[in-house]
């Protein structure tokens, strides 16, 4: 499986997870406060669908490209 980058997840749940941009990142801070959000579950629900969509779009990317390259050999 391949390694998705922190910064590519939090920029697909930031637009749906508000408090996620006023925190800046993805990593522990060790602080309660910082590391435990409040987000409302058609909040989360969103942006789990919008990582859903992400990763079909990326695979087919992916299947196009192997395609393509199949074709020039």
């Amino acid at each position: 499986m391949k390694k998705v980058s922190k910064r590519k997840i939090y920029n697909i749940a930031k637009p749906h997870i508000y408090e996620l941009e006023e925190r800046g990142d993805l990593q522990a801070h060790n602080s309660d406060s910082e590391d435990f959000l409040d987000v409302a579950v058609w909040s989360l629900e969103k942006a789990l669908v919008a990582a859903y969509e992400q990763g079909k779009l990326d695979a087919q990317k992916a299947y196009e490209k192997e395609k393509k390259d199949e074709l020039k050999n």
